[in-house]
This record gives structure tokens, C-alpha cells and sequence, in this order.
């Protein structure tokens, strides 16, 4: 019974080890939607924009900041009076120092597609998800 209790506690403590990896890099994220605040910043936040609002914003506010963390915002129109299902641009960044607060722009010099959309994060190799409409 000893090699079993030792096997359990190493397979608990690894699960441990990679839950608290997962929850600093995704978990403790928040990912959101803003608006353009008309100066190429993002401003109010929200999951609902115009087909005249031509630049959205997806915001992530990351739970532990660490120099060098990789992400890819990767925006999608889900089902648009357009595409459907269609991926529309790959954002790539990295972090520098201890940047908690990050984000990407889309921007389309015509109106959008009414229809829903989204915005997928993956943070150093794990994924979150935003959706948004455009009325």
C-alpha cells in the first residue's frame, strides 16, 4: 500500500504543478471586448459594437505578468451576414517586463458583416475565448 500512497502523492503534486501553470498563464486571465476610444486605444468595454464601429479591441488582462509570454489573438467571424466560420487575422505578440495588460486591434475601413464574431487568445499555449456581436 506504501508504493501507492507515494505514486498518488506524485501524481497529485504534478497535477498541482500544472494547475497553477494553467491558472497564471489562462485561468487568472481576463479577456474582454472595447470599443475604440478615437484615439486607437481601447475604451469602454463591450461584447456589442455597430457595423460602423471599424475598429475593435480585445483586451487581456493577464493574472501573473511574465517577461517574454507569447500570444496569439486570432479573430474569427463565427456567423455574419458574410463569411461564416472564417478566420480573419492572426494577431501575434510577446510580452515585455511585467505587462499585465495587453491588447490587439482589427480594424476594416468598412462597416462589418452584422453577425457574431470572436476573438480567441492563447496565452503562452493555452486558449480563451471572447464573443462579440456586431447590430
Amino acid at each position: 500500500m506504501k508504493k501507492h500512497s507515494a505514486w498518488l502523492a506524485g501524481g497529485l503534486l504534478v497535477f498541482v504543478v500544472l494547475a497553477c501553470n494553467y491558472s497564471a498563464s489562462v485561468g487568472g486571465t481576463d479577456l474582454h471586448m472595447a470599443k475604440d476610444d478615437g484615439n486607437g486605444a481601447p475604451g469602454a468595454e463591450t461584447k456589442t459594437f455597430s457595423p460602423s464601429d471599424h475598429t475593435v479591441h480585445c483586451v487581456a488582462k493577464l493574472g501573473e505578468a511574465k517577461d517574454g509570454t507569447k500570444v496569439t489573438f486570432s479573430w474569427w467571424a463565427v456567423d455574419t451576414e458574410g463569411p461564416k466560420n472564417e478566420k480573419l487575422k492572426d494577431i501575434d505578440y510577446t510580452t515585455k517586463g511585467a505587462e499585465n495588460v495587453i491588447h490587439a486591434h482589427l480594424t476594416k475601413p468598412d462597416d462589418w458583416p452584422k453577425g457574431k464574431y470572436k476573438c480567441v487568445a492563447n496565452i503562452g499555449g493555452a486558449e480563451k475565448t471572447v464573443e462579440y456581436t456586431v447590430e
